[in-house]
């Protein structure tokens, strides 16, 4: 396996960051930040350090960015099945839209485009850790829509269009979330050792997942940019866990006992998720650092920071 001999360096000119509220956009757009990379953020609603998207459009800065991150995604796996919609209402329209605005830049090919898939939804039910050449199998209206985003990027021309790397993230974990708000599984969990309220807990907790702490998805990321990356990669810690297992390691952790319920497997959960990153570990020589134990500390210490 061969590591990439591209020199890396910093993106000259800023990095757009769609969706930019969202838990994960934030964490990355401040992660950018501290790495010395100018950042807009771009969201629905414009304030709070937020432009909207007509500005973005309106104001240049479309045409001066190094790169484009595109975040911005209306629904996550539950909400996506009450609210299928939504796809081609909302995350289509826009995603081709800015897709559009970026080839009708003087230098298309400058722009580095850059598009969060799902690396724990697009492939389905995995026999083996899945890799970029597996077929995607989606089993949920999530998976569907950004599969179904994939194949818009992938019909455009590309020699008229920006350079384009799609990054196939497992579950990231490890960002703050409002308290009433939990996201994710990890979140969901901490909130309900802290509340007494049980978490719903979907076939027993028997499925298997990737869990990426922050840190890794955002140094992977910073990688990307660093070597302008172009084609399609998982990102993922490469070592599936019983959600399960995963709650009981937030118990030794806590000190305290997770109240949980099991429910019903939902037929859009994908039971048996798992992820090879050996085709991005090729390209940039990146690993993620933190075993599964060491992530939920780091993310018990910042959980308790947030209510200090």
């Amino acid at each position: 396996m061969s590591v990439t001999t591209k020199e890396p360096s910093l993106p000259i000119g800023p990095v757009i960051v769609t969706g930019s509220r969202g838990r994960l956009a934030s964490h990355l757009a401040a992660s950018l930040e501290g790495a010395g990379i100018e950042v807009a953020r771009v969201s629905r609603r414009r304030g709070g350090g937020h432009i909207s998207y007509a500005e973005l459009e309106d104001s240049g800065i479309l045409n001066r960015a190094a790169a484009l991150i595109h975040c911005a995604w209306s629904s996550l796996p539950v909400t996506a099945e009450k609210n299928p919609g939504s796809l081609q209402s909302e995350d289509l329209p826009l995603l081709g839209r800015l897709f559009e605005a970026a080839t009708r830049r003087p230098d298309p090919e400058a722009l580095q485009f850059i598009f969060l898939s799902s690396g724990g939804a697009v492939y389905g039910e995995c026999e083996r850790p899945a890799t970029e050449t597996d077929p995607l199998a989606p089993v949920g209206w999530y998976g569907r829509g950004k599969v179904a985003a994939e194949e818009m990027l992938a019909a455009q021309r590309p020699d008229v269009s920006p350079t384009l790397c799609i990054i196939r993230p497992s579950n990231p974990y490890g960002f703050r979330h409002a308290p009433d708000k939990p996201q994710g599984i990890v979140g969901a969990a901490l909130e309900a050792a802290r509340s007494g309220k049980p978490l719903q807990l979907l076939g027993g907790g028997t499925s298997l997942k990737d869990f990426l702490h922050i840190a890794d998805f955002e140094s992977a990321v910073l990688d990307c940019l660093r070597l302008r990356l172009a084609g399609t990669y998982n990102v993922c810690r490469g070592n599936s866990v019983r959600v399960l297992d995963l709650i009981r390691l937030l118990e030794e952790a806590t000190g305290c006992k997770v109240p949980r319920v099991d429910v019903p497997v939902e037929p859009w959960d994908v039971h048996c998720s798992m992820l090879s990153h050996e085709k991005f570990t090729a390209a940039t020589g990146w690993k993620p650092t933190r075993d599964l134990r060491e992530g939920l500390l780091e993310t018990l210490q910042e959980y308790r920071a947030q209510r200090l």
